[in-house]
């Protein structure tokens, strides 16, 4: 099996050393991605291209993986595989190409069959026939081969459902059995270091591709919040991108714990700004890792306006933060092309069952805040918790993180029954403004940043049923609850508002 790699475009205008060292790059990114498969092959470098040579059997699901690999290696635009073949043009002798038309119907006349097709020959050098020739015998040669019937509208040069492909290079002739379009930039190694804040969710994932595709080694960085299912999801959508777009980087991905953080934006912190100052002090430990990795800079998903703090003057207010440079390279995408573009690098899945988080610390958010502000009410919470939190970091290899991580199945309960209580685990000010009452049932107060430990307090002879707004607390607080083993847990999700009075 033989695959012909075209560059990317960009490339080939580049001066003779960087485009001999970019794909260089490109070889050794493709020979460390193709050895996990256990295959014997080569991967060789030419001035204008790349060949890969597989010596091993291979059957199709290992060339479907094979072809996955060389599609999401960066700087790969196209590429075809081929069947190649040895020959020797004399010009004395009249063309017979016979035998290489059989191996050309034993690729394609089953594709043909009821189906138009077309034929385009490029040639590279010099031989005693044209293209055109070539094209009308091989025409002539795979109708001669089908039932006549077919033969009317089975040629069609403009939008044929078939297309067969010869490239004949001076002696050898290559027919391409697959052609693979394929656009993901340049090859990684040809930049320096970098980091990516990652929250598992579209704008997060998309934005760390980005960078990965414009030839950065990309590490991941992860501000814990408090949920352990969130931690594992966003491993996983790491251990993803890495696999699937730079195998050959060994990415760590660095895990800060960030609990305590929320406890004193919740408990200290005006409630409108409290989403500019968490963004603020993940900066400030994001500059503080940068400066001691060596990062050059920090991603980060920002899209202009599209929440409040992603105005212009929030998110000058934010950078202030750090002195390690920010990139933004969604900064001009809408919502929309940003879920589109996670369609295309498969990360949509993920993040469709990956809710936001930053609704829970802020109410009434500013879209216009004053520096001086910001840091007046940042200067309230005790800087110790978060040299704490930098102390506290975890960092681990991607390649190591688990793939398959066990999937739960949530239990939800619809009606409170005896023995059981619900626990609101909303945010004070909201259970205020919307308390929940049940009749003959106990309801609890116990803010989410407090459950995990309050929990283990409580009776355990008794059933509990966690309540919030939108469920996505509750889940993942029920998750991590069952990790440390507890059972008597449930999700409430009331069957109808007049069952369950909101007042």
């Amino acid at each position: 099996m033989k695959i012909i790699i075209k560059p990317f475009a960009e490339i080939m205008v580049k001066s003779k050393p960087v485009r001999k060292r970019f794909l260089s790059v490109l070889q050794t990114n493709l020979t460390i991605a193709i050895q996990k498969m256990d295959l014997k092959f080569k991967v060789s470098s030419f001035w204008d291209n790349l060949e890969v040579n597989i010596f091993s059997d291979i059957n199709t699901f290992k060339q479907t993986e094979l072809k996955k690999i060389i599609s999401r290696t960066p700087w790969v635009e196209s590429f075809i595989e081929v069947e190649k073949l040895e020959c020797s043009f004399d010009k004395e002798k009249e063309l017979d190409f016979n035998y290489i038309w059989e191996k050309v119907l034993d690729i394609y006349l089953d594709k043909v069959i009821s189906k138009s097709f077309v034929v385009r020959v490029k040639r590279i050098w010099k031989h005693n026939f044209s293209s055109p020739e070539i094209e009308r015998y091989l025409w002539w040669y795979i109708l001669k081969k089908l039932d006549e019937k077919w033969h009317k509208w089975m040629v069609n040069l403009k939008n044929p459902d078939i297309k067969i492909q010869i490239e004949i290079s001076s002696n050898t002739i290559y027919i391409v059995k697959d052609n693979i379009l394929w656009i993901w930039g340049f090859p990684i190694w040809t930049q320096d270091k970098v980091i990516s804040l990652i929250s598992g969710w579209f704008d997060s994932s998309v934005s760390t591709f980005s960078m990965m595709k414009r030839w950065c080694k990309v590490d991941f960085l992860f501000f814990n919040l408090g949920w352990s299912a969130h931690e594992l999801w966003v491993k996983q959508v790491s251990y993803f991108l890495n696999q699937s777009f730079s195998s050959w980087y060994n990415a760590n991905i660095i895990t800060i714990p960030f609990e305590n953080i929320i406890k004193e934006l919740l408990t200290k912190v005006n409630h409108r700004y409290r989403g500019i100052i968490l963004k603020r002090l993940m900066l400030r430990v994001a500059d503080l890792i940068a400066k001691e990795k060596n990062y050059l800079a920090i991603i980060k998903w920002d899209s202009l306006w599209q929440v409040s703090s992603q105005t212009l003057k929030n998110m000058f207010v934010i950078d202030k933060a750090c002195e390690t440079l920010i990139l933004r390279p969604l900064i001009s995408f809408n919502k929309q092309e940003i879920v589109d573009l996670s369609k295309k690098i498969w990360t949509y899945n993920f993040a469709v069952n990956m809710p936001e988080y930053c609704w829970i610390i802020s109410d009434n958010p500013s879209t216009w805040a004053n520096l001086n502000d910001i840091i007046e009410q940042e200067n309230k919470i005790d800087s110790s918790i978060l040299i704490e939190s930098y102390n506290n970091r975890k960092i681990e290899k991607v390649e190591n993180i688990v793939k398959d991580l066990e999937l739960w199945e949530i239990e939800v309960s619809y009606l409170p029954w005896e023995n059981e209580v619900i626990i609101d685990i909303r945010e004070s000010n909201l259970v205020k403004k919307n308390p929940i009452v049940f009749e003959n049932v106990e309801v609890l107060e116990i803010p989410f940043f407090d459950i995990n430990n309050k929990f283990k307090d409580l009776s355990q002879e008794i059933t509990y049923l966690f309540y919030c707004d939108k469920w996505v607390l509750s889940n993942l607080h029920w998750l991590y609850l069952k990790e440390k083993w507890f059972t008597n847990i449930k999700i409430f999700r009331p069957i109808k508002a007049t069952e369950c009075n909101i007042l």
